[in-house]
């Protein structure tokens, strides 16, 4: 959620962006007391290497950093957080939008001194950022969301090849049916008599394939190609 309003300066000493990628996280930031400012990456960009990188800041409670909201967000400002720094999260269309008319070549450092800039100038187009149970409902609300919406296009791709080939029509719940591993017998929902004799005869060619793809599903291990009833 983009809060509106006008934001005012940062009144920080030591202000960044920070520019999110998935091999790497570009920093920029300024200290405001001395002038100074420190340039680089963190490598890989990851947890463990972003809190060891933030433990330069232990102890401070006057750090911010600026980011864009892009994936990879939410552990960026949890480790901001952890480590006492204030993090401010930006609008990404708006903040691409508030650079101008482009001058120069567009690359991870000039981005993270834009945020930076942003930042301390008071210009950024900032995010609320949600409490961590609000962040985890969303998560699991998205996959779920996700995993239907696959499960569905999957769905309407198997009545489809089945279709194609002219086979019977599949009825109400077919493809919900579960059948036990060992000799195709339906634990729950039903299959049409033609269909499950097609399921059990194949089950009974390749049991073995199957019940060492049961195990390494069980593993998390990628499964074996099993062929269809010739």
């Amino acid at each position: 959620m983009w809060c509106p309003g006008e934001l005012e300066e940062v009144p920080i000493p030591i202000v960044g962006g920070l520019d999110i990628h998935r091999k790497q996280l570009t920093f920029d930031y300024l200290d405001t007391v001395t002038g100074e400012v420190s340039r680089g990456q963190i490598v890989p960009a990851d947890r463990p290497h972003l809190r060891a990188w933030l433990g330069r800041f232990a102890g401070r409670d006057d750090v911010g950093f600026a980011l864009e909201g892009c994936t990879g967000w939410r552990y960026v400002t949890e480790e901001l957080t952890a480590a006492g720094c204030a993090a401010h999260l930006g609008e990404p269309a708006d903040t691409a939008a508030a650079r101008g008319r482009k001058r120069h070549a567009k690359t991870d450092k000039t981005d993270a001194r834009h945020l930076r800039q942003l930042l301390a100038e008071g210009r950024l187009p900032e995010y609320w950022i949600p409490p961590p149970q609000i962040l985890e409902c969303r998560a699991l609300l998205e996959t779920y969301h996700d995993l239907r919406r696959d499960r569905t296009a999957w769905a309407q791709r198997i009545h489809a090849i089945f279709f194609h080939q002219g086979a019977p029509r599949l009825g109400e719940g077919a493809l919900r049916t579960e059948a036990g591993i060992a000799d195709g017998t339906v634990l729950a929902g039903s299959l049409e008599p033609r269909a499950l004799q097609f399921v059990r005869e194949w089950a009974g060619l390749h049991r073995q394939e199957i019940l060492a793809n049961w195990d390494r599903a069980r593993k998390t291990e990628p499964l074996l190609d099993i062929p269809p009833l010739p």
